[in-house]
């Protein structure tokens, strides 16, 4: 369901999340700080699988703890289907040793979603970490990851 009226321009955001009202939490956010996005949410490995072939993201925005899978699971078949579009955890259950796991799994952030008003303050230093890479399309997809990060902050 597209949100905005310019596709080509808008985050192509993958949301891999049981619960549908905390998908749309994230989508009211991402909105309410002016984003355009279209996106899709999946609950499966096997839906994940298809929309990292069809849906082609930008950006995955990933709840850690799933009925069917766990994040930690749709990371590496992220890391695999597309290792170049950045992947966010937005959870409320990760902690901090597991997120500190995740980061060095490959995703390139996380947000607490009991806390996303306090993580504000660290969006602009993770903003820049996320920038930095080469140039094309991983650099602009890390720079859309910032852009949701700090969205996702902005409660």
């Amino acid at each position: 369901m597209p949100m905005g009226e310019d596709p080509a321009r808008a985050i192509r955001l993958l949301i891999v999340e049981d619960v549908k009202a905390d998908a749309e939490r994230a989508l009211y956010q991402l909105g309410r700080a002016g984003l355009d996005c279209v996106w899709r949410r999946v609950e499966t490995e096997q839906e994940l699988v298809a929309a990292l072939a069809e849906f082609e993201p930008t950006v995955i925005l990933s709840d850690f703890s799933l009925p069917q899978f766990d994040g930690m699971s749709a990371l590496g078949i992220a890391r695999v289907h597309a290792p170049g579009i950045p992947f966010i955890f937005l959870s409320g259950t990760i902690g901090e040793e597991t997120a500190i796991e995740a980061l060095h799994a490959g995703a390139v952030d996380y947000v607490l979603k009991e806390t996303w008003h306090a993580w504000r303050r660290h969006c602009a230093a993770r903003s820049t970490k996320l920038r930095r890479g080469s140039n094309g399309r991983s650099s602009r997809n890390r720079s859309r990851a910032s852009t949701v990060c700090c969205a996702c902050s902005a409660a």
